[in-house]
C-alpha cells in the first residue's frame, strides 16, 4: 500500500502468472520441480537454491560455520523467491510494474472475446449461472464504442477447451481475450477476469470482485468500464439503461431468467439431432415454465417477456411480449428486433420494420442478430451490396454462425451455393434435421436453375428425408425412374394430396412453377403465410435470415431464385406491387 497505493492485485493474476511460470520453467503442478501449490495458502519455491559460486573453488577464507551457511541459504531462497515474485509481476504487468518501468506498449485493442467464465464452485449444477454471467459481461462489453465484441455462440464452444489463447484469438480474430471465474457461495459471489492480449500473451488488465448476488450486474457494467477504460475508449448510451440498473434486482427473477436461457440454449442446441424431439421440446417447456416464473417475480422483469417473446409460436403473441418489454426497459435491442421482424414478414411495414432494427443496432452494435436482420432486410428491397456487408460483419462477430449461406443463393451465384452446400452437408449433425433439409433446399433449387434436373430432384427427395417425409421421397424416385423430372414432381404432386398434413404449402407453389403451370402458381403465390416459426426471428443469438431459407414469404418474393421462371409474367408485377416493396 505504501509502494503502490490503492491497487489490488487478484487471486486470478497470480494463478495465470504461476502457470506462465511454469510453463517457463516446464515444470508440472502434480511433480514440481520448482513451484509447488501449498492448497488454500499459496505456493511455494522448491527448486535448489545454491549460491552463484556454489561450484567454483572457493578462495582461501576461514572455515564458514553451519550458523552461517544456513543464514547464506535462508537469504538465498528469499532473494530468489522476491525475485521470482518480482518477476511475476513484470511478465504479466500485475499493478503496473511493466507499464511504470518500460512505458505501456501493449498494442491496440479493436477486437476481442469473452471465454466462458469458470465454474469454480465445484457444484456442476451452478453451471448455468456462470454462463449466464459470461453471456451477460458479453452485453455490457458491446457498449464499448468501437470494439468488436464476437457472440456468445462463438465463443462458448471454447467452454473447457484446452487451445491457447493466441490459437483461440487466431481463430475468432480478435486481439484480445477475455477470461476469469464465478465462485458463488451462498449469497457472495467472487468474480474474477482479466484482460490479455492475444499475440503477445500478456495481462493487460485484471480484477477481482467480491459482492453479494444483488450487485452481480453491476460488476459487469464495472468490468466494461474498467476495460474501456484501458483502451481509452466510451460506452455507448443505452437510453434508460441508467435507471435500469438502478432499479433494485429482484433476485428470484434473475435466477429463473438464467434457469431459462440455459434451457432455451439447450434445446436449441439439441433442435437438429436425430431422435431427440421429445428431449428438445422438454427443454423449451423448461425454459418457458422458467421465463414465466421471472415475470411472476417481477411483473416489470423486461429480459424474461423477451425470452418468451422469442420462444412464441405466433407472431401476435410475440408482439404482445416484446411490447411489454419496452413498456419495461425499452434499452434491450433483441425487443426491437422482435418487433423489426413483425413488422416485415407479417406486417410488410418495411418503413417501421427498418426503423426497429436500426434502433437495435444503436443499442448493440455488436449484435450479430440484428447485422444478420438488417442484411435481411436490404436484400429484400433489392440493396444486395449493402445487405452483403451486413451479413459479412455478423459472419465477423458470430464466426461459428452461418450468415453467409443465403447470400450466394439470393445473388445467384449458384456454383458456390453448390460447393458450399456440399461442404455443409458433411457436417450435417444428423440424416434428419432442419439445417440438413435447409441445405437440400438451396441445392434443389440451384440444380434447376443450373438446368442439372436429376441431381435437383435428388437435394428434393433428400430435403424431404431430413424432414421425415419418407413416403414422398418415395413418390419423387419412382416418378423419376419411370419419366424423369416432370412425372417425379407430378408424382409428388399426387402423393402430397394423400397427406393435407404436410406443413410446407410453398412447395407445392414451387412445383407448379417447375411444371409451367403458371396458373395455379399465381393462385398459390399470394397466399404464402408469414410462416413465423420459419422465418420470424426464433433465435435472439443468430437471427432469423438462416430458417427464411427453408421456408419463403412474399417479402422474398423478388430475391428467391425459386420463382425466377415467373419474373416474365405480367402477373409477377402486380404481385409485387400489391406487395408494397419500397422504390
Amino acid at each position: 500500500k505504501t509502494v503502490w497505493p490503492d491497487t489490488f492485485v487478484g487471486e486470478g493474476v497470480l494463478t495465470r502468472s504461476i502457470f506462465e511460470l511454469r510453463r517457463v520453467f516446464e515444470d508440472d503442478a502434480k511433480e514440481p520441480r520448482v513451484i509447488q501449490t501449498i492448497a488454500k495458502r499459496g505456493y511455494r519455491l522448491v527448486a535448489p537454491v545454491v549460491p552463484m559460486n556454489a561450484n567454483r573453488t572457493p578462495a582461501a577464507s576461514k572455515p564458514q560455520t553451519a550458523g552461517y551457511r544456513s543464514k547464506l541459504r535462508y537469504a538465498g531462497a528469499g532473494l530468489s523467491g522476491a525475485a521470482m515474485l518480482v518477476g511475476i509481476f513484470f511478465l504479466n504487468n500485475v499493478i503496473g510494474l511493466r507499464t511504470r518501468l518500460l512505458g505501456d506498449n501493449t498494442p491496440p485493442i479493436h477486437s476481442l472475446a469473452v471465454l466462458p467464465l469458470q465454474n469454480l464452485s465445484g457444484d456442476p449444477g451452478l453451471e448455468y449461472f456462470s454462463d449466464g454471467m459470461t453471456e451477460e459481461l458479453i452485453t455490457e462489453l458491446s457498449r464499448i464504442s468501437g470494439l468488436k465484441v464476437i457472440s456468445r455462440t462463438s465463443v462458448m464452444r471454447y467452454k473447457k477447451s484446452d487451445k491457447s489463447l493466441p490459437e483461440i484469438a487466431r481463430e475468432l480474430n480478435v486481439d484480445a481475450i477475455v477470461e476469469g471465474s464465478v465462485l458463488r457461495s451462498g449469497d457472495r459471489v467472487r468474480i474474477t477476469a482479466q484482460l490479455i492480449h492475444a499475440r503477445t500473451d500478456a495481462n493487460v488488465w485484471a480484477e477481482t470482485y467480491d459482492r453479494t448476488l444483488q450487485d452481480t450486474l453491476a460488476v459487469q457494467e464495472v468490468v466494461a468500464s474498467a476495460i474501456a477504460g484501458k483502451m481509452k475508449a466510451s460506452m455507448i448510451p443505452s437510453g434508460s439503461n441508467e435507471s435500469r440498473t438502478r432499479r433494485p434486482i429482484n433476485l428470484k427473477a434473475h435466477e429463473a431468467y438464467l434457469r431459462g436461457i440455459d434451457e432455451s440454449h439447450f434445446h436449441a442446441e439439441m433442435s437438429n439431432h436425430q431422435g431427440m424431439e421429445a428431449a428438445t421440446e422438454e427443454h423449451r417447456r423448461r425454459a418457458v415454465a422458467y421465463y414465466e416464473e421471472a415475470i411472476r417475480e417481477d411483473s416489470k422483469y423486461a429480459p424474461a417477456y423477451v425470452a418468451l417473446a422469442g420462444e412464441s409460436p405466433t407472431p401476435e403473441r410475440a408482439e404482445t411480449y416484446a411490447r411489454n418489454a419496452m413498456e419495461a426497459d425499452d434499452s434491450l435491442p433483441d425487443a426491437h428486433l422482435i418487433m423489426g421482424a413483425i413488422r416485415l414478414v407479417r406486417d410488410r411495414n418495411w418503413q417501421d420494420s427498418e426503423k426497429e432494427i436500426l434502433r437495435a443496432l444503436e443499442l448493440n452494435p455488436n449484435s450479430a442478430a440484428a447485422h444478420n436482420e438488417h442484411g435481411f432486410f436490404l436484400d429484400a428491397v433489392g440493396k444486395l451490396d449493402e445487405g452483403l456487408k451486413e451479413f459479412q460483419r455478423a459472419q465477423e462477430l458470430d464466426p461459428a454462425g452461418d450468415h453467409l449461406g443465403a447470400t450466394s443463393y439470393v445473388r445467384r451465384e449458384f456454383d458456390q451455393v453448390i460447393e458450399s452446400g456440399r461442404m455443409d452437408l458433411a457436417n450435417c449433425p444428423a440424416r434428419f434435421s432442419s439445417d440438413c433439409a435447409i441445405v437440400h433446399k438451396l441445392l434443389m433449387v440451384a440444380y434447376a436453375r443450373e438446368g442439372k434436373r436429376k441431381e435437383s430432384v435428388e437435394e428434393f427427395r433428400a430435403a424431404l428425408v431430413s424432414m421425415g417425409y419418407e413416403a414422398l421421397a418415395d413418390d419423387l424416385r419412382r416418378g423419376y425412374a419411370e419419366g424423369g423430372y416432370e412425372v417425379a414432381l407430378r408424382a409428388w404432386l399426387k402423393g402430397v394430396k394423400k397427406q393435407p398434413e404436410f406443413p410446407f404449402k410453398w412447395v407445392e407453389t414451387y412445383v407448379y412453377t417447375e411444371l409451367h403451370d403458371y396458373d395455379q402458381a399465381f393462385a398459390q403465390l399470394p397466399n404464402l403465410p408469414p410462416d413465423w416459426l420459419n422465418t420470424a426471428y426464433s433465435d435472439a443469438a443468430e437471427g432469423f435470415y438462416g430458417d427464411v431459407r427453408i421456408g419463403p414469404t412474399l417479402v422474398t418474393l423478388r430475391i428467391d431464385p425459386m420463382w425466377d421462371p415467373l419474373h416474365s409474367d405480367p402477373r409477377f408485377d402486380e404481385l409485387v406491387r400489391k406487395v408494397g416493396f419500397p422504390q
